[in-house]
């Protein structure tokens, strides 16, 4: 963080002293980090439509493994070349040469990415300063596999924008790791939902998806471990109560069985 100097002189018996301290006012400007240095990702600062981020908070549910090695990563809607690297741990210049592209606007939807010398990938949750999200309401696919990738695919043929969540939570069948937390362009850019039209949800709930048809299995561990960290973050984060963070099924006016007779409620709700 840069700090701006300015010395107002208002009369001429100033301006000699001012530079003759100037040079002594700039260098005190120096700042001394006792942290280590936030980043925030690049289309929030550059943005002025779109709210200020919170600084990137690392998932604990997936800790990065010491070991590196070379990866393969496919694109999903909403990602860039900047938060790949963050994903990754991978300087953005050596994704874009060993890939040889030169901008987000290189990239498509499916292509699969080189990453040299890359951790285990750990997704980061950007948290936006809103006053608009006052529920979460969880769901599953109903498939045995599925991505975002493949959802918005899927939601697109039905007329729709993109991806309807906000939040997809992979199972480790469909390119990215099990308990991966993939973030939607819905999401990054604020929209709002589609994915539960009853009580008008889709205005003001955070749909979050888990992978999986959970009337014929359970969430995996490492799935549970991801739901539970993505809520409470976003939970706290924007103070939404136990009793407002519902399954689909339990939003009044629905009619479905998401996410599932199987889904571990008691569980869930201990997490709360």
């Amino acid at each position: 963080m840069e700090t701006a100097c300015t010395f107002k002189n208002s009369q001429n018996c100033f301006y000699v002293f001012f530079l003759i301290a100037a040079p002594l006012l700039l260098s005190s400007c120096v700042v001394i980090r006792t942290a280590p240095k936030i980043e925030q990702p690049p289309s929030a600062v550059k943005s002025p439509a779109r709210p200020s981020a919170k600084p990137e908070i690392r998932s604990a549910a997936r800790p990065s493994a010491a070991s590196r090695g070379f990866r393969t990563h496919i694109v999903a809607p909403g990602e860039t070349l900047w938060r790949i690297s963050k994903i990754y741990d991978v300087p953005l210049a050596s994704i874009m040469s060993t890939n040889r592209v030169k901008g987000d606007q290189d990239l498509q939807l499916g292509q699969t990415l080189n990453i040299p010398s890359a951790k285990e990938p750990e997704q980061i949750i950007t948290l936006y300063p809103s006053h608009k999200w006052k529920y979460i309401v969880v769901h599953h696919s109903a498939t045995d596999e599925g991505s975002s990738l493949q959802f918005h695919s899927y939601h697109q043929n039905k007329g729709w924008d993109s991806v309807g969540y906000h939040f997809v939570i992979d199972n480790g069948k469909s390119g990215k790791p099990d308990g991966f937390i993939e973030i939607t362009p819905r999401w990054l850019q604020q929209l709002d939902g589609a994915h539960c039209k009853a009580s008008e949800m889709n205005t003001k709930a955070i749909g979050i998806c888990l992978v999986g048809d959970f009337n014929k299995s359970e969430p995996t561990k490492a799935q549970k471990d991801s739901l539970a960290f993505l809520v409470k973050k976003l939970q706290r984060y924007y103070k939404i109560h136990a009793h407002k963070i519902l399954g689909h099924k339990q939003v009044p006016g629905s009619n479905t069985e998401c996410p599932g007779k199987n889904f571990p409620w008691s569980w869930f709700k201990k997490q709360l």
